[in-house]
C-alpha cells in the first residue's frame, strides 16, 4: 500500500493509532476504539492498514493487546513535493496577513492538515502557529516561500546548500555552505538551524535574511549525537550558547494567576509561595540571558529575577538606562 494514497483523515488516524501502540501499553481493540472515537470495525481496518504499511504489529495474547515487535519502528512519513512545500509556506505567509477574515477559516483547516504531513526535520512552534492562526498580523520578518521550500527540501534530503546571508549583528552579507539540520518556527519567524561550514558550529539563521540558495551537489550526515529537542530546549527562544545557567523568576500574586496558565520554557519548574506568589525556574544558557531579561521586563513590577547574578546585573543596567529616558527635562 502506497502511503501517498492514504486519505488525509485516515493518515491522521493511523498516526494516532501507531503512537498509542508505541507507548508499550498493549491496547486492545476496544481501548483503541475509545481513544480514536471510532467503532471497532474501523479500528480493525486501520490495524490491517498498518500491517500493509509494513508495521511489525502482533497481538500479544499474554497482555491481551497489540504491540510492535520492533520498538524503533516509525510510521512512514508522507513526503511533500517541492511544489507542495512552496504552497504550504505561501499559505502560512498569506494566512498571517488575513487577520480575522471569514475566508481564513477554510484555509486554517487546510494548513493544519498540511502541517501534520511535514517531516521531522521541519518543526513548527505550535504556540506560534496558534498565534498565527488567530491571524492577528505579527511584526515578523517575512521569509520567501521558495526559500523556505528549498531549505526544507535540503533538510529532508540531507543536501548541503550554498547561501548568501545577511547578519544584523555584523551588518555584513556573507556567502557560506550550510547543512540544514532543522527548519524551526518560533514566534512567527522561520529559522534554519544549520551546521555552518565556515564556523564549524551549529548556528541559527533567520530564513528572512537568506537572499540566495543553491545546491552544492554534496550531501551531509547529521552531527554525531544531534538532538533537535535538546538543542532547542537549551536556549530561550532563539537565543542560546555559552555555559548552562539556572534562571529563577518570582511573580507576585497578581501576575502569578496568569503565569500558572503558561509554559515559558520546556524545562521550567513551578514553586508555590506564600501570599499567592509563584516561583518559576528553568535551565538555559549564558548567551540567552539578554532575551530572558527582555522577557522579565515586560512584567514590570510584577516579576523579580532572583538568579543568576548575571541576569540581575543585566536588568539593573537596562532599567537604569530606561529610567533616564523618562526623567523630567
Amino acid at each position: 500500500m502506497n502511503a501517498r494514497r492514504v486519505h488525509i483523515h485516515a493518515y491522521e488516524r493511523l498516526l494516532r493509532l501507531s503512537a498509542e501502540i508505541q507507548t508499550g501499553r498493549c491496547p486492545n481493540k476496544a481501548g483503541l476504539a475509545r481513544i480514536l472515537e471510532r467503532d471497532p470495525r474501523t479500528v480493525q481496518r486501520d490495524l490491517d492498514a498498518l500491517r500493509r504499511l509494513g508495521a511489525p504489529l502482533i497481538f500479544d495474547r499474554k497482555r491481551n493487546g497489540f504491540r510492535f515487535t520492533e520498538r524503533d519502528w516509525q510510521f512512514p512519513a508522507l513526503n511533500l513535493t517541492e511544489g507542495e512545500l512552496i504552497y504550504f509556506f505561501a499559505a502560512e505567509r498569506l494566512l498571517r496577513r488575513l487577520g480575522a477574515a471569514p475566508e481564513a477559516a477554510h484555509a486554517r483547516r487546510a494548513l493544519r492538515r498540511l502541517s501534520a504531513l511535514l517531516p521531522d526535520e521541519v518543526v513548527i512552534d505550535l504556540a506560534a502557529l496558534d498565534a498565527a492562526i488567530s491571524f492577528a498580523p505579527a511584526p515578523a520578518l517575512d521569509a520567501d516561500p521558495a526559500t523556505l521550500s528549498k531549505l526544507a527540501a535540503a533538510s529532508v534530503k540531507h543536501k548541503t546548500l550554498d547561501v548568501d546571508y545577511y547578519s544584523q549583528r555584523s551588518s555584513a552579507q556573507t556567502t557560506r555552505d550550510v547543512d540544514v539540520l532543522l527548519l524551526h518556527k518560533n514566534l512567527g519567524e522561520w529559522y534554519a538551524v544549520c551546521f555552518d561550514h565556515k564556523s564549524r558550529e551549529v548556528r541559527d539563521f533567520h530564513a528572512g535574511r537568506i537572499s540566495r540558495v543553491s545546491e552544492t551537489g554534496r550531501c551531509f550526515y547529521q552531527p554525531e549525537g544531534w538532538d533537535p529537542e535538546q538543542y532547542l530546549n537549551a536556549g530561550f527562544g532563539m537565543f542560546r550558547g555559552g555555559k548552562r545557567v539556572t534562571v529563577e523568576v518570582r511573580f507576585d500574586a497578581y501576575q502569578a494567576r496568569y503565569a500558572r496558565e503558561r509554559k515559558f520554557h520546556p524545562t521550567e519548574q513551578h514553586r508555590e509561595m506564600r501570599g499567592g506568589r509563584l516561583g518559576v525556574s528553568f535551565e538555559t544558557t549564558e548567551n540567552a540571558l539578554e532575551q530572558v531579561a527582555r522577557w522579565v521586563m515586560q512584567y514590570g513590577e510584577h516579576a523579580k529575577a532572583v538568579r543568576p547574578a548575571a541576569l540581575r546585573k543585566l536588568l539593573r543596567e537596562h532599567l537604569t538606562r530606561a529610567i533616564r529616558l523618562y526623567k523630567e527635562p
